[in-house]
């Protein structure tokens, strides 16, 4: 049985935006921190595992901060030390087209096989556990790497494993994807056992050909819309078929939570509730649904629960008056009634989400004043 650790999109050196400096340099170290567990996972014993492939997106740019790089080539290097295959392919972040990028400058010492030709190549054939893995792969150059010339993939025709490690885009039909356009008819016909790619930050895997192509995802949380995996992939070989192994990675804990305020008698009670989360190292985001009884101060409610959560995220989807309430004004002969009118016929036709909460903080306060309330 041939076991390897398939990684993807670690981003090293990439920092939250939305922390204060503190918790942001507190994050960054431990997002860092993933590839040394990947290796502790690597050579801890009973694992099995030969061989790590890294496919595309190990920094978060392509002139990384020296000391994100020697850590880095020493985690690696721990690897190959006690034999085992270390595979690492430039991604579309860390891209090697640059002069300066961390792949031409760092290249010739890197640990393990260094993938830097522009085209489809075989790339390295190793023994391992009685049988031989093939590497296929191409590191995207700006200039020299033609989406249109990538009409053939190279592949042996002996026996042994056969993967193809790829950083791109697989069938993708959208606009403006800066990576690799892969499609699987092509990569079929090379009839690879196995395609480790990278790119999309989200697990997946389908049939390709004869082989299993897997996207192994982002392991640690950015944001809310790319949350992670929370566990690493493991590819396994047995001579036969490819299956997979999922182990589970301890990253911090994030909660999507949402609340229905409609019973909550004033501010004081919402606080109370969001408190029946708390947990100074979760990240939260916390979605408000329902009718309230009293206007909502954001701002106000962020910061006064900031210190009981690593992270707070807000998410205002109350809607402050009910259908049948705004259908009796609207129906109304009077300047209320004009007013609620005009406001829903712009919110029928509001292009965007600030659009539509302008316009339902205008139908809030507007009512409100017409009744002579703050």
């Amino acid at each position: 049985m041939i076991k390897l650790l398939h990684l993807a999109d670690l981003h090293q050196g990439w920092e939250p935006k939305y922390l204060p400096e503190d918790k942001k340099q507190l994050r960054r170290r431990e997002r860092d921190r993933l590839l040394e567990k990947a290796v502790d996972y690597a050579l801890a014993p009973g694992h099995g595992i030969q061989g790590m492939l890294i496919v595309g997106d190990l920094f978060e740019k392509y002139k990384p901060d020296e000391a994100l790089v020697r850590e880095t080539m020493r985690q690696l290097g721990r690897l190959t030390a006690r034999g085992l295959l270390v595979v690492t392919v430039p991604g579309n972040h860390d891209e090697i087209t640059y002069r300066e990028s961390v792949y031409r400058t760092k290249g010739d010492a890197w640990p393990g096989l260094l993938v830097t030709n522009p085209l489809p190549e075989h790339c390295l054939s190793l023994p391992l556990q009685g049988t031989t893995v093939h590497i296929y792969s191409l590191a995207y150059t700006g200039g020299l790497t033609k989406a249109d010339s990538l009409t053939a993939f190279p592949r042996l025709p002996e026996p042994g494993f056969h993967i193809g490690a790829f950083h791109g885009s697989l069938d993708w039909e959208g606009l403006g994807d800066r990576s690799l356009p892969l499609t699987s008819a092509r990569l079929a016909g090379a009839g690879y056992h196995y395609l480790a790619l990278g790119h999309y930050h989200q697990f997946s895997s389908q049939v390709v050909g004869d082989g299993l192509a897997v996207y192994p995802g982002a392991v640690e949380f950015k944001s809310f819309n790319d949350s992670g995996t929370g566990h690493f992939t493991v590819v396994c070989w047995d001579g036969r078929q490819v299956t997979l192994e999922k182990p589970p990675v301890g990253i911090r804990t994030w909660q999507k939570v949402t609340f229905d305020i409609s019973l909550c008698a004033d501010y004081q009670a919402l606080k109370e509730q969001c408190l029946g989360q708390a947990d100074p190292e979760k990240i939260l985001q916390l979605t408000l649904t329902g009718i309230p009884r009293f206007h909502i101060p954001e701002e106000q409610l962020l910061e006064e629960l900031d210190e009981y959560f690593f992270h707070l995220e807000l998410i205002n989807g109350v809607q402050y008056f009910s259908a049948s309430f705004l259908d009796a004004i609207a129906g109304e002969p009077t300047i209320r009634g004009l007013f609620a009118r005009r406001i829903r016929a712009k919110l029928a036709t509001a292009g965007d989400a600030r659009q539509l909460t302008v316009l339902k903080q205008a139908l809030l306060k507007g009512l409100a004043a017409l009744n002579g309330e703050d």
